[in-house]
């Protein structure tokens, strides 16, 4: 338990910091079918993990497999931490919503039947665990920022958002050229959703790590 509780903070931060910057260099490298380059305004997040399209799709997936075990390894360590009654329940989704990242990496959406389950038990599991922990922490903060909960909330409303477009379609459009539009709120906001937990995790991860350090100098 001591270890999970003193590796748990780091490796909320390597996650997230993996994630983000395979996702930069594949963004860069990318060049779709029209030779188009990537847009979050366009393109949905797991276009970058495409094989066959996605220059760097290998990087980006690889990423997210790394990005979502850590996931998976902060939630264990931030349940210890805290030991409340709602971790008990929003740490168990939190697990389960990680190693869902990692198997969106393992399927790309080339394999478009296990991908889609796993990125949306990821996005459906995503928000419960981001909005049932900032509560937690509104309630109790603790070594976390007070306006922690503020993140959360910002990144449950883009999931109703994202959620209320989606869900009508689910599919994945918008990867032919000839149909893609030059902005796509649906796609703006999947982005929005994955950069709100990324943030959140980073945040809580960091804010609790510097909180462990100051208290051990």
């Amino acid at each position: 338990m001591s270890r999970s509780l003193r590796v748990g903070p780091g490796v909320g931060v390597f996650g997230t910091l993996v994630f983000g910057l395979a996702s930069v260099v594949a963004a860069v490298a990318y060049s779709g079918t029209a030779a188009e380059g990537f847009s979050p305004l366009n393109h949905w997040v797991s276009e970058l993990g495409e094989t066959g399209v996605s220059q760097l799709a290998t990087v980006f997936n690889l990423g997210l497999i790394v990005s979502g075990l850590c996931l998976a390894i902060f939630m264990t360590a931030l349940g210890l931490g805290r030991r409340t009654r709602w971790a008990w329940l929003y740490v168990p989704i939190g697990i389960v919503s990680g190693v869902a990242a990692a198997f969106v990496g393992i399927f790309p959406m080339n394999e478009i039947g296990p991908h889609r389950l796993a990125a949306l038990t990821f996005f459906g599991l995503g928000w419960i665990f981001v909005g049932l922990a900032s509560l937690d922490i509104y309630r109790r903060p603790d070594s976390f920022p007070r306006w922690l909960p503020l993140v959360g909330a910002l990144t449950v409303a883009a999931f109703i958002g994202f959620l209320s477009l989606y869900l009508p379609s689910l599919t994945y459009t918008g990867t032919d050229p000839v149909d893609r539009p030059a902005i796509s709120l649906v796609i703006a906001l999947e982005w929005a959703v994955v950069a709100g937990i990324m943030i959140w995790v980073f945040i809580a991860s960091w804010s609790w790590w510097r909180a462990r350090d100051g208290a051990h100098a």
